[in-house]
Protein backbone atom coordinates (compact mmCIF):
# COMPACT_ATOMS: atom_id res chain seq x y z
CA UNK A 1 0.00 0.00 0.00
CA UNK A 2 1.47 3.14 -0.87
CA UNK A 3 1.80 5.43 1.93
CA UNK A 4 0.36 9.25 1.49
CA UNK A 5 2.46 12.27 1.22
CA UNK A 6 2.43 14.80 4.35
CA UNK A 7 1.51 18.27 4.07
CA UNK A 8 5.23 19.12 4.87
CA UNK A 9 6.97 17.34 1.86
CA UNK A 10 7.52 13.79 3.29
CA UNK A 11 6.43 10.62 3.21
CA UNK A 12 5.15 8.17 6.07
CA UNK A 13 7.59 6.29 5.36
CA UNK A 14 10.50 9.24 4.89
CA UNK A 15 9.02 10.44 8.10
CA UNK A 16 9.41 7.25 10.11
CA UNK A 17 12.95 6.47 9.00
CA UNK A 18 14.23 10.25 9.70
CA UNK A 19 12.82 9.66 13.18
CA UNK A 20 13.54 5.68 14.20
CA UNK A 21 17.17 6.11 12.15
CA UNK A 22 18.50 8.39 15.24
CA UNK A 23 19.30 7.23 18.24
CA UNK A 24 16.60 6.81 20.79
CA UNK A 25 18.51 8.63 23.34
CA UNK A 26 18.56 11.74 21.23
CA UNK A 27 14.85 11.17 19.96
CA UNK A 28 13.37 14.32 22.02
CA UNK A 29 16.29 16.98 21.15
CA UNK A 30 15.86 16.33 17.71
CA UNK A 31 12.16 16.75 18.06
CA UNK A 32 12.97 19.85 19.87
CA UNK A 33 14.59 21.16 16.57
CA UNK A 34 11.36 20.41 14.35
CA UNK A 35 8.43 22.48 14.22
CA UNK A 36 5.78 20.97 15.88
CA UNK A 37 3.66 20.23 12.55
CA UNK A 38 6.61 18.11 11.54
CA UNK A 39 7.05 17.04 15.08
CA UNK A 40 3.49 15.75 15.60
CA UNK A 41 3.31 13.93 11.91
CA UNK A 42 6.55 12.22 12.90
CA UNK A 43 4.97 10.79 15.68
CA UNK A 44 1.87 9.82 13.97
CA UNK A 45 4.32 7.98 11.02
CA UNK A 46 5.84 5.87 14.00
CA UNK A 47 2.39 5.20 15.95
CA UNK A 48 1.14 3.65 12.82
CA UNK A 49 4.56 1.97 11.41
CA UNK A 50 4.21 -1.65 12.56
CA UNK A 51 7.90 -2.09 12.69
CA UNK A 52 8.05 0.73 15.39
CA UNK A 53 5.92 -1.32 17.58
CA UNK A 54 7.25 -4.90 19.06
CA UNK A 55 5.10 -7.06 21.13
CA UNK A 56 7.16 -9.53 23.25
CA UNK A 57 4.89 -12.45 24.48
CA UNK A 58 4.56 -15.94 25.10
CA UNK A 59 0.85 -17.18 23.49
CA UNK A 60 -0.18 -19.00 27.11
CA UNK A 61 0.47 -16.22 29.48
CA UNK A 62 -2.69 -14.81 30.55
CA UNK A 63 -0.85 -11.17 31.13
CA UNK A 64 0.59 -11.08 27.79
CA UNK A 65 -3.05 -11.82 26.61
CA UNK A 66 -4.64 -9.39 28.13
CA UNK A 67 -1.96 -6.56 26.24
CA UNK A 68 -2.53 -8.69 22.98
CA UNK A 69 -6.05 -8.56 22.98
CA UNK A 70 -6.04 -4.68 23.27
CA UNK A 71 -3.59 -4.30 20.45
CA UNK A 72 -6.13 -6.22 18.51
CA UNK A 73 -9.11 -4.34 19.48
CA UNK A 74 -7.70 -1.25 17.86
CA UNK A 75 -6.20 -2.39 14.90
CA UNK A 76 -2.96 -1.22 16.41
CA UNK A 77 0.33 -1.71 13.59
CA UNK A 78 2.54 -4.43 15.50
CA UNK A 79 4.69 -6.77 15.44
CA UNK A 80 5.10 -9.63 17.88
CA UNK A 81 8.11 -11.79 18.64
CA UNK A 82 7.24 -14.40 20.89
CA UNK A 83 9.50 -15.58 23.88
CA UNK A 84 10.36 -19.07 25.07
CA UNK A 85 10.34 -18.53 28.78
CA UNK A 86 11.22 -22.01 29.75
CA UNK A 87 13.33 -24.83 28.30
CA UNK A 88 17.00 -25.10 27.19
CA UNK A 89 19.07 -21.63 26.80
CA UNK A 90 17.02 -19.79 29.03
CA UNK A 91 15.52 -16.69 27.90
CA UNK A 92 17.81 -14.65 25.64
CA UNK A 93 20.22 -11.98 26.60
CA UNK A 94 18.84 -9.28 24.71
CA UNK A 95 15.34 -9.85 25.85
CA UNK A 96 16.69 -9.31 29.47
CA UNK A 97 18.11 -6.04 28.22
CA UNK A 98 14.78 -4.95 27.72
CA UNK A 99 13.11 -6.14 30.98
CA UNK A 100 16.02 -7.75 33.14
CA UNK A 101 13.17 -9.24 35.33
CA UNK A 102 12.69 -11.46 32.15
CA UNK A 103 8.68 -11.33 32.23
CA UNK A 104 6.08 -11.03 29.35
CA UNK A 105 4.70 -8.73 28.28
CA UNK A 106 6.89 -6.36 26.97
CA UNK A 107 5.92 -3.51 24.67
CA UNK A 108 8.21 -1.29 22.82
CA UNK A 109 7.18 1.92 20.79
CA UNK A 110 9.18 4.71 18.53
CA UNK A 111 11.24 1.91 16.90
CA UNK A 112 12.52 1.15 20.70
CA UNK A 113 12.85 4.93 22.33
CA UNK A 114 9.78 3.74 24.92
CA UNK A 115 10.09 0.32 26.36
CA UNK A 116 7.13 -0.68 28.48
CA UNK A 117 6.85 -3.15 31.15
CA UNK A 118 3.80 -4.60 33.12
CA UNK A 119 0.85 -5.51 31.93
CA UNK A 120 -1.65 -3.69 33.74
CA UNK A 121 0.80 0.01 32.86
CA UNK A 122 1.00 -1.39 28.82
CA UNK A 123 -2.99 -1.16 29.01
CA UNK A 124 -2.87 1.84 30.25
CA UNK A 125 -0.68 3.56 28.05
CA UNK A 126 -2.21 1.67 24.70
CA UNK A 127 -5.78 2.86 25.70
CA UNK A 128 -3.90 6.54 25.85
CA UNK A 129 -3.21 6.60 22.17
CA UNK A 130 0.68 5.66 22.58
CA UNK A 131 -0.01 2.81 19.34
CA UNK A 132 -1.84 4.31 16.37
CA UNK A 133 -5.67 2.89 16.96
CA UNK A 134 -5.17 2.23 20.60
CA UNK A 135 -7.41 5.15 21.56
CA UNK A 136 -10.57 2.99 20.97
CA UNK A 137 -10.51 1.68 24.57
CA UNK A 138 -10.61 4.69 26.44
CA UNK A 139 -13.45 5.03 28.14
CA UNK A 140 -15.76 6.91 26.48
CA UNK A 141 -16.53 9.15 29.80
CA UNK A 142 -15.62 10.32 34.09
CA UNK A 143 -18.34 7.44 34.91
CA UNK A 144 -17.70 4.67 32.64
CA UNK A 145 -14.05 4.77 33.58
CA UNK A 146 -14.27 3.99 37.44
CA UNK A 147 -16.11 1.37 36.49
CA UNK A 148 -13.36 -0.05 33.97
CA UNK A 149 -10.80 0.97 37.23
CA UNK A 150 -12.98 -0.82 39.64
CA UNK A 151 -13.37 -4.22 37.45
CA UNK A 152 -9.34 -3.77 36.69
CA UNK A 153 -9.23 -3.73 40.70
CA UNK A 154 -11.66 -6.53 40.91
CA UNK A 155 -9.60 -8.66 38.54
CA UNK A 156 -6.64 -8.05 39.82
CA UNK A 157 -6.78 -8.00 43.87
CA UNK A 158 -9.48 -10.05 44.25
CA UNK A 159 -10.35 -12.69 41.35
CA UNK A 160 -6.64 -13.61 40.89
CA UNK A 161 -5.99 -14.23 44.85
CA UNK A 162 -8.94 -16.39 45.13
CA UNK A 163 -8.43 -18.29 41.60
CA UNK A 164 -4.39 -19.10 42.54
CA UNK A 165 -5.88 -20.31 45.86
CA UNK A 166 -8.43 -22.62 44.03
CA UNK A 167 -5.37 -24.21 41.85
CA UNK A 168 -3.25 -24.53 43.66
CA UNK A 169 -5.01 -26.18 46.41
CA UNK A 170 -6.34 -28.80 43.86
CA UNK A 171 -10.01 -27.09 44.19
CA UNK A 172 -10.45 -27.18 47.82
CA UNK A 173 -11.80 -23.57 47.92
CA UNK A 174 -13.41 -23.68 44.24
CA UNK A 175 -17.01 -22.50 46.67
CA UNK A 176 -14.95 -18.89 47.47
CA UNK A 177 -14.64 -18.94 43.76
CA UNK A 178 -17.75 -19.29 42.71
CA UNK A 179 -19.23 -17.13 45.77
CA UNK A 180 -16.93 -14.37 44.09
CA UNK A 181 -18.06 -15.06 40.77
CA UNK A 182 -21.41 -14.39 41.40
CA UNK A 183 -20.93 -11.48 42.71
CA UNK A 184 -18.85 -10.16 40.02
CA UNK A 185 -21.58 -11.28 37.84
CA UNK A 186 -24.11 -8.81 38.94
CA UNK A 187 -21.49 -5.92 37.83
CA UNK A 188 -21.61 -6.67 34.45
CA UNK A 189 -23.38 -4.25 32.81
CA UNK A 190 -23.55 -6.33 28.99
CA UNK A 191 -22.94 -6.80 26.21
CA UNK A 192 -18.87 -5.69 27.82
CA UNK A 193 -18.28 -5.69 31.15
CA UNK A 194 -18.72 -1.64 31.10
CA UNK A 195 -21.16 -1.22 28.58
CA UNK A 196 -21.80 -1.45 24.51
CA UNK A 197 -17.75 -1.27 23.79
CA UNK A 198 -14.42 -2.97 24.69
CA UNK A 199 -12.46 -1.14 27.21
CA UNK A 200 -9.53 -2.36 29.01
CA UNK A 201 -11.52 -3.72 31.54
CA UNK A 202 -12.76 -6.47 29.36
CA UNK A 203 -8.82 -6.85 28.21
CA UNK A 204 -8.00 -7.43 31.60
CA UNK A 205 -10.35 -9.72 32.31
CA UNK A 206 -10.78 -12.51 29.83
CA UNK A 207 -7.91 -14.17 30.22
CA UNK A 208 -8.62 -15.44 33.91
CA UNK A 209 -12.37 -15.57 33.44
CA UNK A 210 -12.17 -17.55 30.40
CA UNK A 211 -9.43 -19.98 31.89
CA UNK A 212 -11.84 -20.57 35.19
CA UNK A 213 -14.98 -21.25 33.10
CA UNK A 214 -12.58 -23.41 30.58
CA UNK A 215 -11.28 -25.54 33.93
CA UNK A 216 -14.25 -25.64 36.61
CA UNK A 217 -17.04 -24.73 33.70
CA UNK A 218 -19.06 -23.98 31.91
CA UNK A 219 -20.00 -21.39 33.92
CA UNK A 220 -23.71 -20.73 33.57
CA UNK A 221 -26.60 -19.24 35.30
CA UNK A 222 -28.64 -22.33 36.31
CA UNK A 223 -25.43 -23.73 37.99
CA UNK A 224 -22.98 -21.38 39.21
CA UNK A 225 -25.55 -18.12 39.15
CA UNK A 226 -23.07 -16.82 36.61
CA UNK A 227 -25.56 -16.15 33.56
CA UNK A 228 -24.30 -12.43 32.53
CA UNK A 229 -20.60 -13.60 32.80
CA UNK A 230 -21.77 -16.49 30.80
CA UNK A 231 -23.05 -14.28 28.31
CA UNK A 232 -19.89 -11.88 28.27
CA UNK A 233 -17.51 -14.75 27.10
CA UNK A 234 -19.71 -15.78 24.80
CA UNK A 235 -19.72 -12.38 23.39
CA UNK A 236 -15.71 -12.01 23.38
CA UNK A 237 -15.13 -15.47 22.34
CA UNK A 238 -17.50 -13.98 19.01
CA UNK A 239 -15.32 -10.61 18.83
CA UNK A 240 -12.40 -11.49 17.01
CA UNK A 241 -9.86 -9.88 18.67
CA UNK A 242 -10.52 -11.76 21.86
CA UNK A 243 -11.06 -14.99 19.80
CA UNK A 244 -7.40 -14.74 18.11
CA UNK A 245 -5.66 -14.64 21.49
CA UNK A 246 -7.23 -18.01 22.59
CA UNK A 247 -4.62 -21.15 22.83
CA UNK A 248 -5.55 -24.77 22.48
CA UNK A 249 -2.74 -25.39 25.45
CA UNK A 250 -2.37 -22.89 28.37
CA UNK A 251 -1.13 -21.78 31.51
CA UNK A 252 -2.97 -20.38 34.63
CA UNK A 253 1.00 -18.60 35.11
CA UNK A 254 -0.82 -16.60 38.41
Amino acid sequence: MKLPASPHGLSLAAAVFCVASVNPACVAGFSLRMSSGATDFANMALRQSPSSTQFYTNKMCPYAQKVWIALETGSCPYEMTEISLYGPGGKPDWFLDLNPDGQVPVLTCYGGAKIYIDSEFILDKISEGIVEGGGALAAADDETEKKVEEWRHLIANRLNPVGKAAVQRGGKNVKELMGLLKELDGKVEGPYLCGDKVTTADCAAFPFLWRINDEYGPLTEEDHGCGNIRAWLDKCLDTPSFKKTVQGAWWWWW
